[in-house]
């Protein structure tokens, strides 16, 4: 095929794909000319999750009449007047392409009057030609109709996804700009109900806590440094805290909602060490001067480079590492150790049971020997025993009497024929329950509630539940919708310790989860497993914690839980001999 120059109409449709994606590059674009507006009031309304329709109503400043038909032309922007304006922008819009690209690929109305005129204007534009230009009287501001989208372009629109996961894409590009806009209303609907309302608040904070309701004041680190060429402001999540809200993690950049992973880097280096598969909470936003800053890298705009990558992400670290150290210096005590004199006095004589080290068979609590699987670290229940030297009396202490012994309400402790095993309580709870769920699929035990539970559920939580409700009960979780943003949940997996505030949690999870939204049963049971499992902090009796381990080196794969950490961590009495320098 010879080279061509494409028509003018094909070349604006390939433009405009670059810009509009989905409806959600549409509700980012058009909220985004209501904040240049200066809009107090945005609300958007949603058919079919914005695929057949999208509404975005604003109190903005509105449009001047003369003007309104060149809001669909190509680069027609009231921001710019030269290339030199690129480098001290400071509105959201300033291409030019935004409406212009959503009348190519649509059926577009555009709605408008300022303040002060006797009318306004009703534009209506279909696959980027003026159908119909009138006259209106409406109050001040402007609405903007995005019908059928992509209608022209049946390839495009084959690749949009069901109504419940567009619309929970649109409830996430409401609740960024909501959150860098405490002083602005925000309200999402569809036509049977409100899904999301962001009143006016006074402080960032305030809401910060509104988006995000399970977070607490008291878990928050604030951060805030200044230089002259770049500030910093936001909250981490104190180390020691274990969120709800995981991999909830925002950057804003010149009041710009982007994706940057330099600052990503920069935050993990602050935090320091974490824990495998632990990733901090940090919402954040930096300034820096708009000659600094480009933000003409992509048309959409959610990605920006910073002139001086080197000062940015030293800047950043040092500022989340200082308030992490200013934190945990403010917070820091010191425990007694407990005095334990109730305890018989140290024995002159302390010998192990004559057990052979032979990790092959293991005794059951009766002290009866039995077979064990290959992966089994032969746990011995027996205790150990010393020799007074008044009359050469064998004697049992309180403190080694157990069988197992529980630290801190988190580890078990267990004697082994070889040594010792310390067992992860959550994390050997989790593991069973997982691969209990997924080897019955249908099958899986459950537990019918006396009462059932309701738990509330955010606006992007709500949707994903409509999106996997016909999974759940497959992993022995029965669910139905309850009142507005409510779900009433009828049946558990049988084992599981599970109560609203778990269950919550386990929503914020599979909103989080591609894999999740895709319905991969394996990911869902492994968010079931650790939000149902035994807790750290639990008191376990002699019994659970026997059948807790019994349970776990049944399993298939006991040594790790299913998001990959240990289970189990084995210490032979060479390891401790070596420790206590008897080698």
């Amino acid at each position: 095929m010879s080279i061509r120059i494409l028509s003018a109409e094909t070349a604006a449709k390939i433009a405009a794909g670059e810009v509009i994606i989905r409806p959600a590059s549409a509700v980012k674009e058009l909220i985004e000319n209501s904040l240049d507006a200066g809009a107090k009031k945005i609300e958007v309304y949603l058919k079919e999750g914005g695929k057949r329709l999208v509404k975005v109503v604003d109190d903005g400043e509105g449009i001047p009449s003369d003007e309104v038909e060149l809001t669909i032309k190509r680069f027609a922007t009231s921001k710019l007047a030269s290339a030199g304006d690129l480098v001290r922008i400071s509105s959201y819009g300033f291409r030019g392409e935004a409406l212009a690209s959503m009348a190519e690929v649509s059926e577009l109305t555009v709605e408008t009057q300022q303040e002060g005129t006797q009318s306004g204007i009703i534009l209506r534009v279909k696959a980027g030609k003026v159908i119909e230009k009138k006259e209106t009287v409406r109050s001040r501001g402007t609405t903007v109709s995005v019908s059928n989208l992509f209608f022209n372009l049946p390839a495009r629109r084959s690749f949009l996804r069901g109504e419940s996961y567009e619309r929970r894409m649109i409830l996430a590009v409401v609740r960024n700009y909501a959150l860098l806009h405490p002083e602005i209303r925000f309200e999402v609907r569809t036509p049977k109900r409100k899904v999301a309302e962001y009143t006016s608040c006074r402080d960032w904070l305030e809401r910060i806590k509104s988006v995000y309701p399970k977070l607490k004041s008291a878990e928050l680190i604030p951060l805030n440094q200044k230089h002259r060429l770049l500030s910093i402001e936001g909250y981490i999540i104190r180390p020691d805290q274990s969120l709800e809200i995981k991999k909830l993690q925002r950057i804003f950049f010149n009041n710009r909602p982007v994706i940057y992973r330099a600052i990503y880097r920069a935050v993990i280096e602050g935090f320091g060490p974490q824990p495998d598969n632990v990733v901090p909470f940090f919402i954040l936003k930096l300034n820096s001067p708009a000659d600094m800053l480009d933000s003409n890298i992509h048309p959409a705009k959610t990605e920006v480079r910073y002139r001086d990558e080197r000062f940015l992400f030293d800047f950043v670290s040092q500022a989340v590492r200082q308030a992490v150290h200013k934190e945990a210096v403010s917070n820091l005590t010191y425990t007694q150790l407990p005095s334990y004199t109730h305890l018989r006095p140290y024995p002159k004589s302390l010998t192990h049971p004559t057990q052979p080290r032979d990790d092959s068979a293991q005794l059951n609590m009766h002290g009866n020997r039995q077979s064990s699987p290959p992966t089994d670290p032969a746990i011995v229940s027996g205790s150990y025993k010393y020799t007074e030297d008044t009359g050469g009396e064998t004697a049992d202490t309180p403190l080694y009497h157990a069988s197992f012994w529980q630290l801190q309400e988190t580890y078990i402790l267990a004697q082994v024929s070889s040594g010792l095993i310390i067992v992860d309580q959550h994390a050997a709870h989790e593991r069973i329950l997982f691969e209990e769920m997924l080897t019955r699929l249908w099958k899986t035990p459950r537990q019918r509630l006396l009462f059932p539970l309701i738990v509330e559920l955010n606006p992007e939580e709500y949707a994903i539940f409509e999106e996997i409700t016909d999974y759940l009960p497959e992993l022995g979780l029965e669910a139905k919708p309850f009142g507005p943003d409510q779900i009433m949940i009828e049946t558990l997996p049988a084992d599981a310790k599970m109560g609203p505030a778990e269950l919550s949690a386990l929503f914020t999870d599979f909103v989080e989860s591609s894999e999740v939204k895709l319905g991969n049963r394996e990911k869902m049971a492994a968010f079931i497993a650790c939000h149902g499992a035994i807790k750290a902090g639990q008191r376990l009796s002699q019994q659970e914690m026997e059948s807790l381990i019994n349970r776990l080196f049944r399993c298939e794969t006991p040594y790790f839980c299913p998001h990959g950490r240990p289970t189990v961590i084995k210490f032979t009495m060479s390891d401790l001999d070596k420790r206590f320098g008897r080698f």
